[in-house]
């Protein structure tokens, strides 16, 4: 007799997001903890690439969450992570052949290139200026060292 879990991909999602949202939660009362946006910019990109849409669904979920736990606006993080993706991956792509290296560039640009996304629309929306301090730097080896183990 063979079991059947029809939902075990959504309830291992659902799993995920609920351990995502304790774990943000805590880095933000723990500043040695990184957001994780670099990992979730990784798991995006492959995600997108290999065509999980299930997974890319899980990701936005859990950038929502990001967004709101760390006060940013509405949806910021999503159009970044398109916006990079469609533009500066396949250039990426072309020129860098060394998959750590990628790796690397992916997690800086998802840190940096989402604070001047922030500055692009503090300026536009005339909203106060994002901050960028030295946490940040901290947060791109852990999350490299992160990556490079999967």
């Amino acid at each position: 007799m063979q079991r059947s879990l029809t939902y075990q991909k959504t309830f291992l999602g659902l799993i995920y997001f609920t351990a995502f949202a304790m774990y943000i939660s805590l880095s933000s009362i723990y500043l040695l903890l990184p957001p994780m946006l670099g990992l979730l910019f990784y798991h995006y990109v492959h995600a997108t690439e290999r065509k999980q849409t299930r997974v890319v669904i899980l990701i936005a979920f859990m950038l929502l969450l990001f967004e709101a736990e760390k006060g940013f606006t509405l949806f910021s993080t999503l159009i970044y992570f398109f916006i990079f993706y469609q533009f500066l991956i396949p250039m990426i792509h072309q020129y860098v052949y060394c998959r750590r290296c990628r790796d690397l560039i992916y997690i800086v640009l998802a840190y940096f290139g989402f604070w001047l996304f922030s500055l692009v629309i503090s300026q536009v929306f005339w909203m106060p200026l994002p901050s960028l301090d030295w946490h940040v730097f901290y947060y791109i080896i852990i999350e490299f060292l992160i990556v490079s183990l999967l």
